[in-house]
């Protein structure tokens, strides 16, 4: 069953220099469902009751500053902690409110749920076009994990079968291991090709090699079983992975075998003071998580089932990740057939319970306008000690101060880095890319997704939220930037996040709102479930429009298709 959800028209408004005197975004009924390359949601016992209240706005009070749009930060052992992208500022702002919202704009109630298990999907499925092409086979990847919460350690048996997709014969598998860039972090306990042991692997920092004992010709497979623990580092400021007084988190946790290109080799970077260096195919996901202590209430990337001794996962994504904590509370609410979940601290219910609403509002404007959601759960989880945010398949961490400097409005940094890190559902999630080399193509797409965002939902806003979020501060460099050429934090910002909201801004003003959104509903599909390089999305792009937007692209990008 397909759900109808009629979207506001909204009043497009820009600053002067943004102006280009088109007709407005046109209202239209718009069926939101969930992607079909990541499956329907099973069928479940009960269903999540969402009713829809009027809002209306009260007066409000003065936002906070500007915070640094820019890059969620992998963690790296090997480098000192820099700024983050989204950290709170505390001296609040003086600039002049905005009218309220009108009262019409519907807002989901939250729906309660118990806190002792994970939200389950609805029960209702859609029907949906045949999905872009796939590759026939995915790797599968079994994890089977102990969680011992109190000692801060994680006992996994892992099992990956890898199908050769690439073209080639392969000689060896390169497996990305993260949390062996942590000083006795990553302890090897076995490892076995096909069953047979294997002890003249490599493994060095974050990279694990293994040769195999014949070459794996294309459209062979072969099994790796991998047996290891996990020792946690502290999750701080700079690192969401890890543990800390008030929850445990599980980022790039297990090793993964990272894409192959046949002109480039193993695609593994580097880690960098900015920026995210991992490269991730999709595979499909089995996790089954025992807990030492079964009072723990678990965020998870996909939903769970209860076994009686652990939850059971599956997940078709290019990650998974969970997070416990013995004081979470939840809330969860509907954004047409995605159940949307806040995991908080109870000091910072009522902001939590605000993100949650708008989120929802966001995924059903993104489901809208760029492709339906390619999750069936969204998991919004605050984080206790990180000072940023962070997005994952399904799930995205929020750090603590954006909740306890919440001004109660939509003009605040919880609700504009919220709709950012959602976007990342899209641009990440569905739509991959190499995150080092091409960050532009999530991070610049989750920014001006932002403004989309506002645009739908709080027209009143969107010249708000350029100043806000980018003529603040000026930004300039290139669009095209890598993370290791960007040079230091603020540069790369600017040049990736801002810079490239500003140039999707020009690109739409040229080729015009219906080319535009026909384009990005386009890439999606297209591009879904796989790695999307900066050739494609021009690519695609021209499929739309016959308009030359050479000089465009020419301003803000230093290698101009």
């Amino acid at each position: 069953m397909k759900r109808t959800v009629p979207l506001r028209n909204p009043v497009r408004t820009r600053t002067s220099a943004d102006k280009r005197g088109e007709e407005p975004l046109k209202s239209a009924s718009i069926r939101v469902h969930l992607h079909p390359f990541f499956g329907c949601p099973r069928p479940i016992s009960w269903t999540l009751a969402c009713l829809l209240i009027l809002a209306a706005c009260a007066g409000l009070e003065t936002p906070p500053p500007p915070t640094a749009l820019g890059p969620t930060i992998t963690p790296n052992a090997f480098v000192s902690p820099s700024p983050t992208p989204f950290q709170p500022e505390s001296t609040p702002s003086t600039d002049t409110p905005l009218p309220p919202v009108p009262s019409d704009t519907p807002v989901p109630t939250d729906t309660p749920i118990p806190t002792d298990m994970p939200v389950p999907p609805p029960s209702e499925t859609a029907s949906l076009p045949p999905p872009t092409p796939v590759p026939a086979a995915r790797t599968q990847v079994h994890l089977n994990a102990y969680l011992d919460y109190a000692a801060h350690t994680v006992s996994v048996a892992e099992t990956i079968v890898y199908p050769n997709q690439t073209g080639v014969a392969l000689g060896s598998l390169v497996l990305a291991v993260e949390p062996n860039l942590w000083t006795g972090g990553f302890t090897l306990d076995a490892l076995a090709v096909d069953g047979v042991p294997v002890t003249n692997f490599s493994l060095t920092a974050g990279r694990l090699e293994v040769p195999l004992a014949a070459p794996l010709a294309p459209g062979a497979t072969v099994s790796l079983s991998i047996n290891y623990r996990l020792s946690l580092p502290y999750a701080g400021a700079a690192n969401i992975y890890g543990y800390n007084s008030l929850q445990t988190n599980l980022l790039d946790w297990y090793p993964f075998v990272v894409p192959y290109d046949p002109a480039q080799g193993w695609i593994l970077h580097a880690p960098s003071s900015v920026g995210e260096h991992l490269v991730y195919d999709v595979a499909d996901f089995d996790v089954t998580l025992q807990l030492s202590d079964e009072a723990l209430v678990v965020a998870a990337s996909a939903p769970g089932e209860w076994t009686g001794a652990a939850w059971h996962y599956r997940l078709t994504a290019r990650t998974f990740v969970l997070s416990a904590s013995d004081s979470y509370q939840t809330a969860a609410t509907a954004a047409g057939p995605v159940v949307v979940t806040a995991y908080f601290f109870s000091s910072e219910a009522q902001a939590a319970n605000a993100l949650l609403q708008e989120v929802a509002k966001a995924v059903t404007t993104y489901s809208a306008y760029f492709a339906p959601s390619p999750y069936q759960t969204l998991a919004i989880v605050e984080a206790a000690t990180y000072s940023d945010g962070m997005e994952a398949d399904g799930l995205f961490f929020l750090g603590r101060k954006f909740y306890q400097q919440y001004n109660g409005t939509p003009r605040d940094n919880l609700i504009a880095i919220g709709v950012h890190e959602a976007a990342h559902e899209w641009w990440f999630g569905l739509v991959g890319n190499d995150q080092a080399m091409e960050p532009w193509l999530d991070e610049a797409l989750a920014t001006y997704s932002e403004q989309i965002f506002y645009e739908v939902n709080y027209p009143g806003y969107v010249n708000w939220w350029w100043g806000f979020r980018v003529n603040s501060y000026n930004p300039t460099g290139w669009v095209d930037n890598n993370i290791y050429n960007a040079g230091a934090f603020r540069p790369y910002v600017n040049a990736v996040y801002l810079r490239g909201a500003d140039f999707m801004d020009a690109l739409r003003g040229r080729v015009g709102d219906e080319a535009f959104f026909a384009f990005l509903r386009d890439y999606a599909a297209q591009m879904s479930g796989r790695r999307a390089t900066t050739d494609d999305f021009f690519r695609i792009l021209r499929q739309h429009t016959g308009v030359d937007f050479y000089d465009v692209e020419a301003s803000y990008f230093q290698f101009p298709r």
